[in-house]
This record gives structure tokens, sequence and C-alpha cells, in this order.
């Protein structure tokens, strides 16, 4: 793997981050995880940890409806941003800067913990940032996360039907790519199911976001197409479906200690 400074990538991105990534895509992509988010935590008493809070998105939501929220990044600079938007809004709000490999917690204490938008595909000692996921949950403590899949449909017709051999010899043989200076790793359902289990995790449910919509991380400044709002409600029926459920440009995963 290549020398990265993950810090350093997510400091350049943070004075636009709010606004470099908007558009009908993603903005479906963030209602789910919302939907599924909300849909978990009723109930939950205690601490949420909001791990790669990002500017704060999340944080700030759960804190206005009353839930006991933590947000941890690994870059000070988001963190900075996400703070001013809390002391805006009047929120009181801890917010830590940290790596998820390393969470500065003691074992179970944290109630639910949540990290959106592929928080830890960049995180290359992935699998004890699992093992730091499991331990500092609270016994029945859920995990609600979205992570890069590497099967996803279209990804993989993309650069099929342009024939791009390069990348498809490549993404065979490998599971990880640096794109524009970050570093990526690529689980597949079946082996993110299998490592989440072997970090300790009992039920484990795992389906699939953006099935048949690409993520076009540039903005894009226009309306959902037909299309886009047709197979958005198709894939919020079968998101859980076999195989709807491996083939997505995200995987969506549900865990419990």
């Amino acid at each position: 793997m290549p020398e990265i400074n993950i810090p350093e990538y997510y400091d350049n991105l943070a004075s636009d981050y709010d606004t470099r990534f908007v558009n009908p895509q993603l903005d479906y992509m963030r209602t789910v995880e919302d939907s599924v988010l909300f849909e978990n935590i009723a109930g939950i008493q205690g601490i949420v940890l909001d791990v790669g809070c990002g500017t704060g998105k999340q944080t700030l939501d759960l804190a206005k409806n009353g839930f006991n929220v933590i947000g941890l990044d690994i870059s000070s600079k988001m963190i900075h941003i996400a703070k001013k938007k809390a002391e805006d809004a009047g929120l009181s709000i801890p917010f830590i800067i940290a790596s998820a490999d390393a969470l500065p917690f003691k074992d179970g204490c944290i109630s639910m913990l949540i990290s959106m938008f592929g928080a830890y595909s960049h995180i290359p000692e992935y699998d004890h940032a699992f093992y730091e996921m499991h331990r500092v949950l609270a016994d029945g403590g859920k995990v609600v996360f979205t992570i890069v899949n590497r099967w996803n449909l279209n990804w993989w017709l993309k650069h099929t039907l342009s024939g791009n051999r390069d990348w498809i010899r490549h993404a065979l043989r490998n599971r990880d790519f640096v794109s524009d200076g970050l570093w990526t790793y690529y689980f597949s359902r079946g082996e993110l199911i299998k490592k989440m289990r072997g970090a300790g995790f009992q039920g484990v449910r795992v389906g699939s976001v953006m099935i048949f919509l690409y993520p076009h991380l540039h903005r894009i400044e226009k309306p959902p197409s037909l299309y886009q709002r047709i197979f958005g409600r198709i894939e919020n029926i079968l998101r859980w479906v076999y195989p709807f459920n491996a083939i997505g440009y995200y995987l969506l995963a549900i865990c419990t200690k």
C-alpha cells in the first residue's frame, strides 16, 4: 500500500465539503442512511458515537432529536467546522479528533455506533477498527454504517462496457485502490459479514445502497430524473433481497453485539 495521509486528505476537503458532494444521487443515499439510522436508533439510551462524523450532519441531526451523541473524526478541520455548526445551533456536542482504529473510550460504554458515507473503507487497519467498534459497544448495542462495495453493479458495467481492461485486471486481483490521493478498500458483502462476525458481532445484516444509481461524486446542478425516481423506489424494496443486497455502490450494515 502506498504511503497515505488520510487526515491531510480530509483537511483539504473540509472548507467546501458541504457543497462539493451535492447531487440527487447522493441526496438519495443520505435519505436512505437517515431512514435506516432512525429506524434502528429508536429506544437507544446512552451514548451514540458518530465515527467519521465529518462536518457533523448526522451528529447534529441526532442531537436535535434529543440523543446524547459524540462526534469523532480524524480531520481536525472537519471537527472545527462541526463544532462551529453545533455552536451556531445552540447545541452542546462533544467532538473528538481520533482514528476509528484507536477509539479513546472504555470497553462497553457506547450504546450505538454509526458511521456514514463509507468512512471505514478509508481505514488501512480496518480489521482492528472493527474490533474497536465491538469493544466500545455495550452488550446489545448496535452499529449502523455504510462501506464501499467491491462488486457494485454500476461500477463493473461502466468499466466493462468501456473496455477498460487495465481497470478490470486490477479490480479482479486487488481490493484496494488509490484515487485522487485517497486510499480505499472495497469490501464484498460476504467478506464484510465474515469480518463483522469475526470481530464478535452476533447479529449481522447487510444490504445495498445505490443499486441502480451511480453516485456522481462531483456536484451536478439538476433535479432527479424520472429514471432516478423510479429506480430509487424499486431499490427501497430490494435493498435487503438477494442478489440485490450485494450489488449496490455502498453496502449498508446493521450489526448487534
